[in-house]
């Protein structure tokens, strides 16, 4: 495994994501459709077996049940797992960033999680009726009082970035949105620039597209039912083109041709990219997790095949979702 600094905290370049513990991200109507607690478990036993060191939740994934199912599993394994854990988490997803509930909501997650401290806490989507000055003195105040180590900023725009600095939230170290070979609008739309001018770091999340970039899909006709893309139109259905078609046929050529799975060079086409990291993976197997931790670290850098990669025109979403 390979490790970076965040935030002046060691992680490992990839993380587990727990948007599917218990569900499908913050949706209610899916609470149940995600991995069980014994299959949680069974992917972040993989992840500890393989370096992972981050684990990604919030407290809206599946009402607090990601959490719960988190923390039960770094109660089991006890402290020689738990203290060399990063646990990030986010708030304000439900019920907006004002104090009270930030103060109430980050003691749920400290009891959900069984920590004292979480190692990180981000805004999980921007609360438009809430000046970022006052935004940015409360999650101080979380810092200040031993609860949150490290603050980040997630599903942001770059004019969040810029009320943000405005704001003097130099204490928000990293930014956390979409990123894959379907969903680069960061790129383009002043997001990545922010982050370079402002010294923020950026960790992706979705790294394949909601298994758009599996390489299974046909990417034609409707988008088939109880599929991921399926469950979560808000987040990936607006991907489901003709242009997406393309990239993914030269990613499933370009795999075959480097002895590696479609998801796996995604993957490692994500971590090559400069502005990387730490990568959040959303593998709902043991086996899958290994296989995309294996394909990116073992596959040798290769700038050209990086640009092929890249070359299709990246799809440009209709909006920003959360998970």
């Amino acid at each position: 495994m390979r490790y970076q600094t965040l935030a002046g905290l060691e992680v490992s370049v990839f993380g587990v994501g727990g948007a599917s513990f218990g569900g499908i991200g913050s949706a209610r109507r899916l609470i149940g459709r995600g991995e069980t607690e014994a299959e949680a478990h069974a992917v972040l036993d993989c992840a500890v077996a393989l370096g992972i060191n981050l684990v990604d939740t919030a407290g809206s994934y599946a009402d607090g049940a990601s959490e719960h199912i988190i923390g039960a599993w770094l109660r089991a394994r006890g402290s020689a797992v738990r203290d060399k854990m990063r646990i990030c988490s986010k708030v304000g997803l439900r019920g907006g960033l004002g104090r009270s509930h930030v103060f109430d909501e980050v003691d749920r997650s400290l009891a959900r999680l069984g920590v004292d401290t979480l190692d990180f806490y981000l805004v999980h989507v921007p609360d438009r009726g809430r000046p970022w000055e006052e935004v940015v003195r409360t999650f101080e105040l979380l810092v200040e009082r031993g609860k949150v180590r490290q603050l980040g900023v997630s599903n942001v725009s770059a004019a969040d970035l810029a009320a943000l600095a405005a704001a003097r939230g130099g204490t928000f170290r990293f930014v956390q949105n979409q990123f894959n070979l379907l969903h680069r609008e960061d790129a383009g739309n002043g997001v990545l620039a922010a982050c370079q001018e402002l010294g923020l770091q950026y960790t992706p999340y979705s790294p394949l597209a909601g298994g758009l970039l599996g390489g299974t899909y046909t990417l034609e006709g409707s988008i088939p039912d109880g599929t991921r893309v399926g469950l979560r139109p808000d987040l990936y259905a607006q991907a489901w083109t003709p242009a997406s078609a393309l990239r993914v046929a030269r990613l499933k050529q370009e795999a075959w041709a480097s002895a590696v799975s479609p998801a796996g060079l995604a993957t490692w086409w994500l971590l090559h990219c400069p502005f990387v990291t730490s990568i959040l993976l959303g593998a709902r197997r043991p086996d899958q997790l290994e296989s995309l931790v294996d394909s990116a670290l073992r596959l040798p850098r290769d700038e050209a095949l990086w640009r092929r990669l890249g070359e299709v025109p990246a799809v440009e979403p209709a909006s920003r979702g959360a998970t």
